[in-house]
């Protein structure tokens, strides 16, 4: 079954399209994160102060600047940058993991994100104001390349060159990127940019997805489990029939889906996470070939 066609990513034929009600988590959260950049900017930034992040803000016992500021920005590009990432990325976990889990990796990877970047400004004596959705959209970025590290995404290079690498690519890349923040900001060649909370988000995508998603409300291994998006069908053969489809999952890896069923991501070896792997990278083909082929 095709992600975009589960009942949480459809627009819902009993409600008028377009309207509030039927749109879904991602879009909720794209809408929130304008209505809150626009009023900051009509309030010449005078909001963001009292939703941003700061040493002194916990200090004064603001609680609600922890999730307040991952909904801020003052910059137009900043603005767009996260947006776009959470509307493509956003919307492939969604398919995934669902609403619920999906809006818990967005608020707490902005969370562990926040206070990691908290933490960092009383360890070097200094920061400033942190504001933005940057940890958050990093969190489920990360997620998305722990579940499927070899499907393969398009990217807008400047926001004009498009460009087509792997979620694990990705991901690697805003890695070395904040790497390189991180020693400019240690050495005072740079700042500005919330590194820190940037690593945060992206470590909890990782550690949510493969140790506590399993046991995300107690439900049932075998009716939630992301990884069962395996299930699809071998590669076309040379010659394509679409009515008829192969069955893309071996025994082997059907034992290994049962075992994660069962025990968890985490039980795995080092041998079946290889099977496992190379299994994604058939299906991110398969999808590709289909792409192409329209």
């Amino acid at each position: 079954m095709s992600i975009y066609s589960r009942d949480y990513m459809r627009d819902g034929s009993s409600q008028r399209p377009g309207s509030p009600a039927t749109w879904n988590v991602v879009t909720w959260l794209l809408v929130i994160n304008a209505a809150v950049f626009l009023v900051n900017l009509i309030s010449v930034g005078k909001l963001g102060s009292y939703l941003g992040l700061t040493v002194d803000s916990l200090r004064s016992f603001w609680l609600w600047t922890p999730i307040t500021y991952q909904f801020t920005h003052f910059g137009l590009f900043h603005f767009a940058g996260n947006m776009l990432g959470l509307f493509f990325i956003g919307r492939l976990l969604l398919g995934i993991i669902g609403p619920r889990r999906l809006l818990r990796v967005y608020l707490l990877g902005g969370l562990a994100g926040g206070f990691l970047e908290i933490l960092f400004h009383l360890a070097i004596g200094k920061g400033g104001l942190v504001i933005g959705a940057s940890g958050a959209v990093l969190s489920i970025l990360a997620a998305a390349a722990t579940i499927l590290p070899h499907q393969r995404f398009q990217l807008l290079l400047f926001f004009i060159i498009p460009i087509s690498m792997t979620l694990r690519t990705v991901l690697w890349l805003s890695i070395g990127f904040n790497v390189v923040t991180l020693i400019m900001v240690l050495t005072d060649q740079g700042g500005g940019i919330a590194v820190m909370a940037h690593f945060g988000g992206m470590l909890f995508g990782w550690l949510y997805i493969q140790y506590w998603y399993e046991r995300d409300d107690g439900a049932s291994m075998k009716k939630r489990f992301p990884i069962r998006i395996l299930r699809d069908s071998d590669p076309a053969p040379r010659a394509r029939k679409p009515k008829k489809k192969k069955a893309f999952v071996s025994s082997d890896v059907d034992a290994i889906l049962d075992k994660i069923n069962e025990q968890g991501f985490q039980s795995l070896s080092d041998e079946e996470k290889k099977l496992l792997e190379k299994s994604s990278e058939r299906l991110s083909k398969r999808i590709e070939d289909r792409k192409g082929d329209q």
